[in-house]
């Protein structure tokens, strides 16, 4: 299939299961919503650019089908070992851990460059209970949840906790989520979690150091724009957290920080 002819309302990828696996992180964009006989049926048009780029990667046979096999929303995509999806979408092979997403007002069930920076810092952090902050959809939670430990998800917008339970409900995390609407000066001067996810912009990093516990050993800091990052780094750095330099992706930056 040339990639600039005009996107088939539906798209079959032929292969068997393990050529399928091998080729995922490009069928994903495709928007894959159904095993049929031959291949994966995907929905491209429901996401054009994706289902483009996709098409241009994957190196297995493709032939257009009549109708679309579905419309999910929001867009699959894989992000390193991390499938995002949503309750329509085809659920992922082997050697893929899965973030289930719904539409919603939430913020980060479209991944945001911060998102992403955040989803690495997951990966490389210790197995242990975790406070996110300010969850928005809820996405970081579940990768917490996926692989590090419990974790309680933040927020003081009404529809951000009804985003995120609602894409919890499709989700199957290993450890247990618990969604909490509160002001985070609320819960976090009592909390005892020791890491802290907090994807959010400066004025709530300002509000967060204000409350934020001694026991709290390490922080994942984003939300931040690289260009502002200065009086955010510097009041960690005053609060005792140290650290490497910051990632940076599309112009905003993402810290791991610790304390003794």
């Amino acid at each position: 299939m040339d990639f600039n002819d005009p996107l088939p309302a539906g798209l079959l990828v032929r292969g068997h299961r393990d050529d399928v696996a091998a080729e995922f992180a490009a069928i994903a964009l495709m928007q894959p919503v159904d095993t049929v006989s031959g291949g994966v049926a995907c929905a491209p048009r429901a996401a054009p650019e994706l289902a483009r780029r996709g098409i241009a990667e994957c190196r297995l046979p493709m032939a257009p089908l009549a109708s679309p096999p579905g419309w999910p929303d929001p867009p699959s995509l894989t992000v390193g070992a991390w499938y995002l999806r949503s309750p329509d979408h085809l659920p992922p092979p082997t050697g893929f851990r899965e973030l289930v997403q719904v539409p919603g007002e939430g913020f980060g069930a479209w991944p945001h460059p911060t998102t992403l920076m955040c989803l690495s810092a997951i990966e490389v952090l210790n197995d242990e209970p975790a406070i996110d902050v300010g969850c928005g959809s809820g996405l970081l939670s579940q990768a917490w949840a996926m692989l590090r430990g419990p974790v309680v998800a933040l927020d003081v917008d009404p529809r951000a906790v009804a985003h995120a339970t609602a894409s919890l409900a499709h989700a199957h995390p290993r450890y247990p989520i618990t969604i909490v609407q509160a002001p985070l000066t609320r819960v976090l001067a009592s909390a005892r979690a020791p890491t802290f996810l907090a994807n959010v912009p400066p004025i709530a990093h300002a509000e967060i150091l204000r409350v934020l516990p001694a026991g709290a050993r390490t922080i994942v800091v984003s939300g931040v724009r690289s260009v502002d990052s200065a009086p955010t780094a510097a009041a960690y750095a005053a609060a005792g957290f140290t650290g490497s330099a910051p990632t940076s992706l599309d112009g905003w930056n993402c810290w791991i920080l610790s304390r003794n």
